[in-house]
């Protein structure tokens, strides 16, 4: 049954006013994904729907969302999905969200494997402190042949590093290790690569409260 009086349009204004009062930065963005993940829609979907009214419960499961974004919840964790290198990938507050910057890494590491023997066929690198993943998984994807050996002290981490190999077809090419840092490392590798925990604890202080309250302080804090 609709929701009376409600559009899918008119639920998108309310929640970008409701999350621009309650300090995101990016309140429309946040409410078009919020949106379109409890409607099961595309985000860009959900201006096609503009003028759709709301199913029972559709309402409902939003409002939640909403409130959990006002309240600073992520919205990669809210959703459980976050872009990366052109692929989608799974998340959950067990790992530190996939950012944007760190894709630069991956292009300097192809460029280096590219570069080698053979255009880095066959090469073994290793992921220290792997987390959700996504560097091992853009890697071995990039590059098909390439052997990767994923670490991380969290064994929640390296379920959803696993689970993301599953999701892009690598998984027979990733091996993942539970250990801190390069501890659990064995034979010969051509490259180690990592993006570490480079937060002190009082810039952690005073982060924004999604990351402060929200991702896991083991990948984050140095030291």
């Amino acid at each position: 049954m609709a929701v009376a009086g409600r559009t899918v349009l008119d639920v998108l204004r309310l929640s970008t006013v409701y999350l621009g009062e309650h300090g995101s930065g990016t309140p429309r963005l946040d409410a078009e994904l919020l949106c379109a993940h409890a409607l099961g829609l595309q985000r860009m979907d959900v201006y096609l729907q503009f003028d759709r009214p709301l199913r029972d419960g559709e309402l409902d499961v939003i409002r939640e969302l909403v409130r959990r974004r006002g309240r600073g919840e992520p919205v990669a964790y809210l959703t459980g999905v976050r872009e990366f290198y052109g692929r989608s990938f799974a998340v959950d507050p067990a790992v530190l969200i996939p950012r944007p910057e760190t894709e630069t890494l991956v292009e300097v590491v192809l460029r280096h494997l590219r570069a080698g023997p053979d255009g880095g066929r066959g090469a073994r690198v290793a992921d220290l402190g792997t987390g959700s993943g996504c560097i091992a998984v853009s890697l071995a994807a990039e590059m098909p042949g390439l052997r990767v050996v994923a670490t991380d002290v969290s064994a929640a981490a390296l379920v959803v590093a696993q689970r993301n190999a599953e999701r892009h077809g690598v998984s027979e090419r990733i091996s993942f290790v539970q250990g801190s840092w390069g501890e659990a490392l064995e034979g010969a590798l051509d490259m180690v690569v990592s993006n570490p925990p480079y937060v002190t604890t009082d810039e952690l202080a005073h982060a924004d409260r999604d990351v402060r309250d929200f991702e896991p302080h083991v990948a984050l804090l140095a030291g």
